[in-house]
């Protein structure tokens, strides 16, 4: 402590504890205003995040306005973002594993409706109904967990999953249509299925002949779109010197 005396003639000089005064001071910034420019701060920082994610996705999100992932997706109901995120997910994860994004979204249509919250009476949660035993064991072979059941309802992971088991299941069955058998019924109950004619004929005509009707109407739709905008791309008139004002030389 350091103590300074002062006086006055004819009495006693008395002593001011400095350290005291100094901290009876009001602070120059308040602990809620400084929490609250470090909240700005981090939002700040998120926000930025966010635009640098975006600018790195755009390319998967132009793929995807243009095959018509971006539209079939609003049948989620899921916030913007999200919206964006699964998008950009369900190209990324396509291309990735060698498969048609409008594979991916018939897998979808026919196992959730978009509905990225389902859930199965057997527990298959999520937009591709990844069963969380399945999710686990998919993620233990990278060194990942599945930590919680529920981050299953994450699109991007339910995605990621779903589209690296399918393409799994298609390069061990051999075909689409088998892969499906086995993606609906389990790999060990699809070998069985697979293996009697009478079985096998029957299945084939259920849940794999709906996922691949679904997927041939997408690819229709996507070629009569595409189609249409060549069309539209022809017609627009080419701009000559005179159009623009300039004088032929």
């Amino acid at each position: 402590m350091v103590a300074v005396a002062f006086g006055t003639e004819g009495s006693p000089p008395s002593s001011v504890d400095l350290s005291t005064a100094a901290a009876s001071r009001p602070s120059l910034v308040s602990e809620d205003a400084l929490a609250r420019a470090l909240a700005e701060r981090d939002a700040e920082l998120q926000r930025l995040k966010a635009r640098l994610q975006e600018l790195d996705d755009a390319p998967a999100y132009e793929e995807a306005e243009s095959l018509g992932v971006v539209a079939l997706v609003k049948k989620s109901r899921l916030p913007d973002r999200q919206q964006r995120r699964l998008s950009v997910a369900i190209v990324r994860e396509a291309r990735a594993n060698g498969l048609d994004p409008l594979l991916v979204l018939a897998v979808i249509h026919c196992e959730s409706g978009y509905d990225a919250f389902a859930v199965s009476p057997v527990g298959a949660m999520g937009l591709m109904q990844v069963m969380p035993d399945t999710g686990g064991w998919l993620l233990s072979r990278r060194g990942l967990e599945l930590r919680r059941r529920t981050n299953l309802f994450d699109v991007e992971l339910n995605v990621e999953i779903g589209v690296g088991y399918l393409s799994e299941l298609i390069r061990d069955f051999g075909s689409i249509e088998r892969a499906l058998v086995a993606y609906n019924a389990g790999p060990g109950a699809a070998e069985k299925i697979l293996a009697r004619s009478a079985t096998r004929r029957k299945f084939m005509q259920g849940y794999p002949a709906k996922v691949m009707g679904e997927y041939h109407k997408l690819k229709a739709r996507y070629e009569d779109d595409r189609a249409r905008r060549l069309v539209a791309q022809a017609l627009v008139p080419v701009p000559t010197p005179a159009s623009t004002g300039r004088m032929a030389p």
